[in-house]
Formats: structure tokens, sequence, C-alpha cells
């Protein structure tokens, strides 16, 4: 299967001559084509419902491809293959525990589709409709506050990543001038997203992300062909067995890249690290503005819980690729003697780099760089690009539009004419580019990724409680919203605090003058001190004191001092106030129907994607069971999980060449439509995320 690695030792002095003009032709017409697509979305862009959420007229195929390259992004790659080079498999294999609970929150459309129906623009509209105006510019600030903070890495990383890739050195001297082209190409990289974002609105993000999306995928498909099957091209001894990759993999007491239960001694990336990502799935869920204008975009509620149901087919060629080219670093970097001279070159590389974090960071791009030939060199370049730009526009339009509309906004007291309204938008998209630039010259990144997105993310982990809260029980009161939500920011910032400032002198502070002489337990492999609670443990503390701290104000507000229940219905548009008619009537449902939340708005063809979908998950749930049953009573073999891993990588592979042509189809027809409704759709301007009331 990875026959990359034998035919790569040979042709390496070919591959490594860097980007040709092939390369650069493919990334620059891709760029050109999505400028082209960008113009063309502005002339739909007439108002600030058409800015921050295209209108509510997009359809689930677009709203799934979209969200999902948006999600994926760049730094997500690196992150996820950041964490493969620690724990190998093991993230594969909890997340067939989570999945059957991922699969649940889909089915019932958790949170999403009550939010959907609030019809709010932003997260904190919501705050405001549900709770109070003073609670959503609180609210707004610290999610702005948290946003930019969290985004504020994602171009360093991206960025990083191309130029490693690209061969591109980090100065140039030329015309008697040091050119800093580290902070030229972020600055180039930024400019694009704020363009996409700032002058194309929802509209062109979703519209662009679908086009890369769709063309991502594509191209991961190729890259899996490419590891397939570059032996069958060199017959001389390219081909690298499953056995060669059992001795490649990193083994020792307590870490496993293939055996996930001796995966114990990982320090971050364990088992609890997935347990919590689960609670977190249930709990966050819609608490990442991010993602907020893809949701308010649908065209229904239903739709918008169909787009998330699709979100279990969408990614297969993509998670396979997450998978397949870390394992193909590692088998690389491992003892065999026919990669000496490959892992000889990366490691010349690395050795130029001082910080260990941006070293594991740059690992993957440096190897692949010096494995993949001209062309697909130019592709996998322009994929990651297209993956930094859908991440880039997306959330740089999240968090400028929360700056106008939750924290400058509600202090206006004469509204903006739509014109004036959308260029204030753009501003303050504009400004979260500036702060990202500045941000990611300035800071210094000493933590895996996937982490500093737990404890920056941890800053809004009230958020959780005030949504879950706001949207499901009726005696969530505002003052519980307010403790919970600052309680939790409160505890975060603490968090990032002692994450940076541990390793610079608190730590050993505290080791020479309170004799904590057991924090020595807490090194890194070059004995420097890490904060022994990461920034997972931060955000599972976090859900916990938010949760109580929501509950117990609210009974106490309830009982005590008579704080009177909140009408639900209003909020979500049901019953009598369906003003918009974007609920079907609900006729009889049968019992069965109604455990897996099958409504009378499902055609037959949605009620097939449930089944094949409930189906798929419970396949491999039952695998977990089994294997997890086996290796607790009997053992299981190293061989024996590498045949589950390959069995599972040839299935998923076939089912990513098909989901492929298959979200292409009902994507273009989505966008047709979107275009058509978007002609035809009532301008309303006074539907700008303000609340009446």
């Amino acid at each position: 299967m990875m026959s990359l690695f034998g035919a790569a030792v040979r042709q390496v002095e070919i591959y490594r001559d860097g980007m040709q003009f092939l390369d650069w032709a493919i990334v620059i017409g891709m760029i050109v084509l999505l400028t082209g697509t960008l113009l063309y979305c502005n002339r739909y862009m007439r108002n600030a419902a058409d800015f921050l959420a295209a209108n509510r007229c997009a359809g689930r195929y677009v709203m799934s491809i979209s969200e999902g390259i948006a999600g994926f992004g760049l730094i997500s790659a690196v992150a996820n293959w950041e964490a493969f080079m620690v724990n190998g498999f093991a993230g594969t294999w909890w997340g067939m525990l989570t999945s059957p609970f991922s699969l649940i929150l889909a089915l019932v459309a958790w949170v999403t589709y009550r939010m959907r129906e609030t019809r709010c623009l932003t997260l904190a509209q919501f705050y405001e409709v549900r709770y109070s105006r003073k609670f959503r510019v609180g609210a707004g600030i610290v999610t702005f506050i948290s946003g930019i903070v969290n985004y504020g890495i994602f171009p360093m990383v991206s960025v990083r990543f191309l130029m490693t890739f690209c061969q591109i050195p980090d100065s140039v001297y030329w015309l008697g001038i040091n050119w800093n082209l580290w902070a030229i190409l972020l600055a180039f990289c930024i400019g694009l997203g704020v363009l996409f974002g700032a002058f194309g609105g929802q509209i062109a993000i979703m519209v662009t992300d679908f086009m890369q999306g769709f063309f991502c995928n594509v191209a991961f498909v190729i890259f899996i062909f490419f590891i397939f099957k570059l032996g069958e091209w060199d017959t001389s001894g390219g081909f690298v067995s499953w056995d060669q990759i059992a001795a490649a993999l990193e083994k020792g007491e307590g870490i496993s890249h293939i055996n996930p239960f001796e995966n114990t001694k990982v320090r971050d990336f364990n088992i609890w690290y997935y347990m919590i990502g689960f609670l977190a799935m249930f709990y966050g869920r819609g608490g990442w503005q991010g993602s907020a204008g893809y949701a308010a975009a649908a065209k229904s509620p239903h739709e918008k819980k169909m787009a998330g149901i699709l979100g279990s087919w969408r990614g297969m060629a993509q998670g396979l690729v997450l998978m397949l080219f870390p394992l193909a670093v590692i088998t690389i970097m491992g003892n065999l003697p026919e990669f000496a001279e490959l892992k000889g070159l990366i490691n010349d590389q690395l050795a130029t780099i001082d910080n260990a974090t941006e070293r594991g960071q740059r690992l993957v791009p440096i190897a692949l760089s010096l494995i993949m030939p001209s062309g697909l060199l130019g592709l996998f370049v322009a994929v990651m690009f297209a993956a930094m730009l859908s991440t880039d526009d997306t959330y740089m339009h999240s968090w400028g539009s929360i700056l106008i509309q939750d924290i400058i906004m509600p202090f206006r007291k004469k509204p903006l004419t739509p014109k004036q309204h959308i260029w204030a938008l753009r501003f303050g998209i504009i400004f979260v580019g500036v702060f990202a630039w500045v941000f990611s010259v300035c800071w210094e990144q000493n933590t895996p990724v996937l982490l500093f997105f737990q404890l920056t993310g941890a800053i809004v982990s009230g958020a959780g409680a005030a949504i879950i809260g706001g949207l499901y029980w009726k005696r969530g009161t505002t003052t519980a919203a307010w403790v919970s939500y600052f309680v939790g920011a409160a505890i975060a910032v603490t968090g990032v605090i002692c994450q940076q400032s541990w390793s610079h002198g608190m730590g050993q502070w505290f080791i020479d003058h309170a004799g904590w002489e057991f924090l020595n337990n807490y090194r890194d492999t070059v004995g420097k001190l890490y904060f022994p609670i990461n920034g997972q443990y931060i955000t599972l503390i976090n859900m916990i004191v938010c949760s109580l701290l929501y509950v117990g104000i609210s009974l106490f507000e309830h009982y005590f001092r008579n704080v009177p229940d909140f009408n639900l219905d209003k909020m979500l548009h049901r019953g009598i106030y369906d003003t918009n008619n974007e609920h079907v009537e609900q006729g009889h449902v049968s019992w069965i129907h109604r455990v897996f939340g099958i409504t009378s708005e499902f055609t037959l063809g949605d009620k097939l994607l449930y089944a094949s979908t409930i189906l798929w998950t419970l396949f491999w749930t039952a695998i977990f069971v089994v294997y997890s049953i086996k290796y607790a009573t009997v053992g299981v073999s190293d061989d024996q999980w590498l045949s589950l891993w390959h069995f599972k990588i040839y299935v998923t592979l076939i089912l990513g060449v098909g989901c492929t042509v298959w979200f292409f189809v009902g994507g273009i027809y989505d966008v047709v439509n979107l275009f058509k409704a978007l002609a035809n759709s009532k301008v309303d301007d006074s539907d700008d995320g303000s609340v009446v009331k």
C-alpha cells in the first residue's frame, strides 16, 4: 500500500528542486478563477442579510461542502498531522467511540436546528433575543476577543507551512534591501482572505468555498491514489509492505502508533483528550461563531439539519489524507535503512528550526516537499492554499461581523443605510485582518495547535450553558447566563496566562520558593517545564463549573425571585409565531420516526440518507465493541490492528471517490438554485441583525 516511500528514496534528487512553472501555474490559475467568482457573486449583495447570511437561500450540499472546507483549513491539517505524529491511529480508534454520539447530534440537529429557527444572523443576536442587549454586548466582546486570538495563529501556521513546502526562504537580499518574505507573504495571504470576506460577503464565501471544497476533494483522491499506486510504476522494490510499516512505527512502554490501548503515556493526545472532546461536542455545539454564517444561511431549519447529516459522508477522502500523509512520514522517519537518505535530508532541514513546536508542525510539509513530483507538488500547494483561504475568509467574516453587529451597532440609536451597513462590516473584517498580521508576527507558538484551539476556545466555554439553556430550557435566566459566561472566561484566561508564563519562569519559581518539587515531573523531552493542566482539561473544568452555575442560579431565581418562564415558541417562530412559514405542518408521525427524529419534512431521499448514515456509523461502532472485548479477553496483536487500519483505509477510499462525485452533482444543483433564489428573493432592509422588542 505505501509504495510511495521506496520510490521516493530513489527519486528524491529529482523531486527536491521545489516548485516548477507548472506548479505555480496551477496555484495562480486557481486564485484567478476564485477571484472571478468573487466578482460575479458581488452583484447579488444588496443588504446586511445578504452579506451576513446569503439572505437565507442556501441548500444542503453547498452548505455542507463549503462549511466542511472552511472547517478543514490548512491549520487544521497541520494540527491533525501534528497529533497523528504523536498518537498514530489512536485518534481514529477513539473517533469510532464518539461517532455514534456525533451522529445523534447530527440526526436531532442538536442546537443548530433551534438556532436556525431563531432567524438570528449572529450568535450574540440570539443572546439579545433570549437574554438582554447588555448581555449581547458583553458576550459579544468576550467572543470577539476569544475569536481573534484563536484565529491569530491561523495565518502564521499556514504561511509557515506553505513557505516550508515551497522552499521559500524567510528573507532575501535584493536591490540592496533585505526583504522579509515571511512578513510579505503573510500580508498577501491575509489580504486575500480580507478581500474575499469583505467584498464578497457570505454569498461569495459559500460559493468560492464550495469550489475550493470540490477541488480539494478531487485532489485528495488523486493524492491517495498516488500513495497507493506509485509502487506499480517502479517494480524494482518500490513497494513497502505493512510489515515494514509496523517495523517503522515507534513503540515503547505506554506508547504505540498502532494499538490505541497502549497509548496511555502520551502526554496530551491520549484517551482523555478524546473523551473530553466528546463532552465538548455536546456542550459546545453551536457556540463557535466561525460557522454562524453557514447556520444562518440555510433556507430552512430542516435544510440545515440535512446539511449536518451529509457531513458524515463529505469528509471521506479528506480524512484519509489526514491519516496517510503523517503515516508516510512516520515510516520515513523510522529506523528502516532504505529511508536513511531521505530521513537525513529531512533532519538537515529540521535542524535549522529552533522552536521545538514549530519543528513538529513543519515535519510533514518538509517530507512531502521532498517526495512529490512537479504537477502534484503544485496541486498540493493549491489545495493547501485553498484550505487556508476558505478558513481565513470565513473566520474574518465571522469575527468582523461580531465586532460591528454585536459590539458597535447596539450602541447606535440611528440605524445605518444598507450601503453604510455593508461598508461598516467590511471595515470590521479589515480590522481583523490587520490584527491577525500583527499577532502572527509577534506571537511565539509553543503549544500544539489543537491544544491552543482548546485553550482559546475555552474562553467562551460559558457559551455552552447559555446557548443550550437558552434554546431548550424556559427557566434559564439572564443572571445565570452572565455568571456562567464570564466565570468560564476568567478560568480560561487564567489558563492562557499560565500556559504562556509557566515555561518562562513561573513553574521554576514554584519549585524554588514553594518547594513544589513534584512539578519537575512535568518537563518535556528537552527538560523544559510545561503547565500540568493542558487546554483540554481547562475546557473540562469550564464545562462543569459553568453548567452548575447556570442551572443553580436559574433555579434559585425561579423559586426565590419568581423570575417568569421565557416564551420559547415565540423565539423559535413556532406555531402562531411562524410568520415566515418555515415549518412543515406536522401530521401523523409513527413512534419509530419520532425516536429517530424523522418528521413530516423528510422526503424519501432524506429517509434513505438518514438510514444509510445510521448503518455506516453502527458498523464501525460494532467493530469498536468487538475489538475492545477481544483486547480485554484474548488480546489483539499489532498485526491484527494493522489489518483493521488497512481495511478501513480501503473501504473509506472507495466511498470517498463515490461521495466526491455525489457531492459535486448536488453542490452544482444547489449553487444554481442559490443564485436563482437570491435573484428572486425579497429585499428586507430591516433584517439587519437588530432586535426590536
